[in-house]
């Protein structure tokens, strides 16, 4: 019987047909907006579903995981108590009891990507996994790693896969697609329900002022790009763009890891120097005044040797003496005055949404639109003191949707998944380079009724270059689309929702029990790797990426905040774990020696170094590195290791958690708080100490004997009486406690 409310739905074709194909392999579903691509996710989901099995749907933000309960509550008959919103609000060990207790989820990537790391999510019991927004599955992005821990059918929706073959097939490949689900606006059963977009391109032109300012810092930049070519780092200073000065960057870094050359550390800061005025420029160009005003301001607050230079170059400052000028006479973008002009031709009953980069122009643009009289609205992300929570950012929305705003302006947190069927009008402040961004963008609009989108461009400017950019993008992945569309017509038969048998078994979980039985006969592990299964080891809850390749490698991970350390792999070894560039900041703002310190209260404390941007990243001489490392050596006598990157970190880990855990039979354990809060966790911290003893453990020992004092009395045989105390701990404590000092 199916738990699907067809009454409520509206018979698409196309999407019983996708359904359908989607059913029972891992397919990817490529769809314009505001075609029903969760409809679609209701429709699977429907025939996945029984009281024995679990869904879940993801999503990368709150705002989108719970307008996908509520269109799945709307269009699912299944009780609504088994549905249940998964967001980092809820505490770890709630969400645990949870995972356990419901049927479907609406979760962001994130909180599954740590409960699984902890082994907390019962994996086996799902039966789908429907990956929203899937074009994220690329890199170290959540989604991958969802992938990989659950063994179960995949559905990956998406309005937007990738400007390139390469980038469809690396979200492929990420997410197990074995299926793909192509329909452009082209196509016959979409075509009746595209509805009309109009999109214009709006040229704005710089006044004089603008482009005296922007000339005198590319004047400047050019000093730079000289410098560099008489290092013989450039063949030619002409059209050198920010990308060029990042790979060259890059290029210059990896020549200082092999040698040690002063002209090449000159060559780095002579290209950090250029990067900033890239940056300033960029910022007056397509944002205005006041994003360069504060950017240039925020320079004089920069330690940094190029931040210096950008600000003791005679071109440089006779451009921010403009800007200032310009920001006392309050003179902005002329792309504002541009926005005001187009929302004048809303109607009282339209609604707009305004995108733009950066969110100083988010709050320029809504002032300069309330003093307009047009009821405006902010929507921003979480980060930063003037952040929106997610409560805000879904309570916006419900304003937005009901007319309380008439106009949103948004930066990127707008692009992906805003459910509002009647926006009329988008405009984008700039244009963005990336096809994706472009298209969810401009999706935003043309839903359910006719739209229009306003693109603003500056004149000779980097808008002309992103507009061209996102433009042949978008043209190669159409194109590319095509092809994958042809392909899966030529090998996939089509069927409906009526003609789907429920009996069959996912590719997915076949492939993976093949590959289980393949590994089984023939007997041979994966070299790399220790037999973990035993391992343990505490991570602080900021060390994701490195928590993520221990899970990989079946050690477990317990993630919680960690007040000295960023590893604890045995109760007398904790490890402080820095990439090349966080060591070198370190030294230079004293944080690493208060942290040194902090690690000697452990037995066995071991600093992990990782990356080899050492000597190249800040303008610092060698020598001081230097020192530093021997000051840890000698004066702390504190062991460093080298890492190339977070996996050979993950195997240092695993391998020192071997070595205590399995060669020396110690027990992992939480020590190492920077000031105990209260009189009975500075006992059990007290009691922690002793060996083989972790908190548990010791909070045992407090219970059973009263007070410290009575701990320290205690014979072998009545220490022996504590749960997780034998012989061999007992004897090793006694020993201990009566032997000179």
């Amino acid at each position: 019987m199916t738990v699907l409310r067809k009454d409520k739905i509206e018979s698409r074709a196309y999407q019983e047909v996708i359904a359908a194909s989607a059913s029972d392999r891992n397919t990817l579903v490529v769809l314009p907006t505001g075609l029903g691509k969760t409809i679609i996710a209701v429709m699977v989901a429907s025939i996945k579903y029984s009281e024995d099995s679990k869904i879940l749907m993801l999503a990368p933000t709150k705002p989108l995981v719970e307008q996908h309960k509520k269109t799945f509550q709307e269009f699912l008959d299944v009780d609504e108590d088994q549905m249940q919103v998964m967001t980092g609000e809820i505490r770890p060990d709630k969400r645990y009891e949870l995972w356990e207790e419901k049927n479907i989820f609406f979760a962001t990537p994130q909180v599954v990507e740590n409960d699984l790391i902890s082994a907390e999510v019962p994996v086996e019991a799902f039966s789908l996994v429907i990956f929203d927004e899937a074009h994220r599955a690329t890199g170290e992005y959540s989604y991958v790693f969802i992938n990989e821990k659950m063994n179960t059918q995949n559905l990956a929706l998406t309005a937007s896969p990738g400007g390139s073959k390469e980038k469809i097939m690396e979200v492929s490949e990420n997410l197990g697609i074995e299926n793909f689900e192509v329909r452009t606006e082209d196509d016959p059963d979409v075509e009746p329900y595209i509805q009309e977009r109009e999109v214009n391109w709006l040229n704005v032109e710089l006044d004089d002022r603008f482009e005296e300012a922007r000339n005198k810092m590319e004047a400047s930049k050019r000093t730079q790009l000289k410098k560099l070519k008489k290092l013989g780092q450039l063949d030619s200073t002409s059209d050198v763009n920010k990308t060029d000065l990042l790979k060259l960057r890059g290029e210059i870094s990896s020549k200082l890891s092999k040698k040690d050359d002063p002209q090449l550390y000159s060559a780095i800061s002579r290209v950090a120097t250029a990067l900033k005025i890239s940056q300033a420029i960029e910022l007056l160009e397509t944002q205005g005044v006041s994003q360069a005003y504060e950017y240039v301001q925020g320079l004089e607050n920069d330690d940094s040797k190029a931040a210096s230079r950008v600000l003791q170059d005679d071109d440089m400052q006779r451009a921010i003496n403009l800007i200032t000028y310009l920001k006392k006479e309050d003179v902005e973008h002329p792309k504002t005055e541009k926005v005001v002009d187009i929302l004048d031709g809303l109607e009282d009953s339209q609604k707009a949404l305004v995108f733009t980069e950066y969110r100083s122009s988010v709050e320029d643009i809504t002032r300069k639109l309330e003093e307009e009289d047009f009821s405006a609205a902010e929507f921003v992300g979480q980060s930063g003191d003037t952040g929106m929570s997610q409560t805000e950012q879904i309570e916006l929305l419900e304003e937005f949707s009901d007319g309380d705003h008439q106009v949103v302006v948004s930066t990127s947190i707008g692009e992906e998944g805003l459910d509002i069927p009647a926006v009329d009008y988008v405009i984008f402040y700039e244009p963005v380079p990336s096809s994706i961004r472009d298209i969810q963008r401009m999706g935003r609009t043309g839903r359910q009724e006719s739209g229009e989108v306003f693109v603003l461009i500056a004149e000779n400017t980097r808008d002309e270059g992103y507009y061209w950019s996102a433009h042949h993008k978008k043209k190669k992945m159409n194109k590319v689309l095509q092809e994958l569309k042809e392909e899966g017509l030529e090998d996939t038969g089509q069927s409906t929702l009526e003609g789907y048998s429920s009996s069959k078994t996912t590719s997915k979980k076949e492939k993976n029990s093949e590959a289980s039985t393949k590994s089984e006969k023939s007997g041979k592990d994966d070299e790399d790797k220790f037999d973990s299964s035993e391992l343990t080891i505490y991570a602080d809850d900021r060390e994701n990426s490195v928590a993520k390749n221990l899970s990989r490698m079946d050690t477990v991970v317990k993630k919680q905040r960690l007040d000295v350390a960023d590893f604890l792999v045995s109760d007398r070894t904790a490890v402080e774990r820095k990439e090349a560039e966080d060591f070198v900041d370190s030294v230079l703002d004293s944080r690493l020696f208060e942290q040194v310190q902090s690690l000697q209260q452990f037995e066995r404390p071991v600093i992990i170094v990782e990356g080899d941007d050492l000597y190249s990243h800040r303008d610092i001489h060698p020598n001081a590195i230097r020192g530093a490392l021997a000051t840890l050596a000698i004066d702390y006598g504190m062991p460093i290791i080298w890492s190339a990157d977070e996996k050979e970190t993950s195997k240092i880990l695993e391998a020192l958690a071997k070595r205590e855990q399995e060669d020396k039979d110690r027990e992992v354990s939480i020590r190492g708080e920077k000031s105990p809060k209260s009189d009975k966790q500075l006992q059990e911290f007290v009691v922690a100490g002793l060996p083989g003893v972790n908190t548990k453990i010791a909070e045992r020992i407090l219970n059973e004997f009263g007070s410290i004092q009575k701990v320290v009395n205690a014979s072998e045989e009545e220490l022996k009486s504590v749960e997780g105390i034998g012989d061999k701990k007992a004897s090793t404590i006694r020993d201990l406690l009566t032997r000179e000092y």
